[in-house]
């Protein structure tokens, strides 16, 4: 069993800089725990009035999970509103971005499968 916080000496945080303000949080990893071998868990913590970048994963579907905050998720084209309690689904290959559009800060989980996609976290190339 693997139980880590968000706040846990264990999981792996950064502030990423601007224009794309958030600290992000890897929480569980092959990368971290050997112990992990199909999927990684991570967390973003987004301002209000800011946005991950757009980007996509080749190798690696992801799912959001948010837990508080309102925003907007864009996946290619198309924008849908989100807040607490919403689950994303983002197919491999779908250029996808979350924008805070509220007043508090959105705190959501992601999750990678296979894991891969926290790698770029983990070594400080996420924008």
């Amino acid at each position: 069993m693997t139980i880590i916080s968000q706040n846990s000496r264990d999981a792996f945080t950064v502030t990423t800089q601007e224009p794309y303000v958030r600290d992000l949080k890897v929480l569980i990893s092959p990368e971290l725990q050997e112990e992990v071998t199909d999927l990684s868990v991570g967390m973003t913590i987004l301002p209000p009035g800011n946005s991950s970048s757009s980007h996509v994963h080749e190798g690696e579907a992801e799912t959001w999970i948010i837990v508080s905050g309102q925003g907007e998720v864009v996946v290619d084209e198309e924008r849908m509103p989100v807040g607490p309690e919403s689950v994303v689904y983002l197919p491999r290959n779908s250029r996808h971005q979350i924008v805070n559009t509220g007043s508090e800060t959105l705190r959501m989980f992601w999750v990678y499968t296979p894991p891969g996609g926290e790698r770029a976290v983990l070594q400080g190339k996420m924008g």
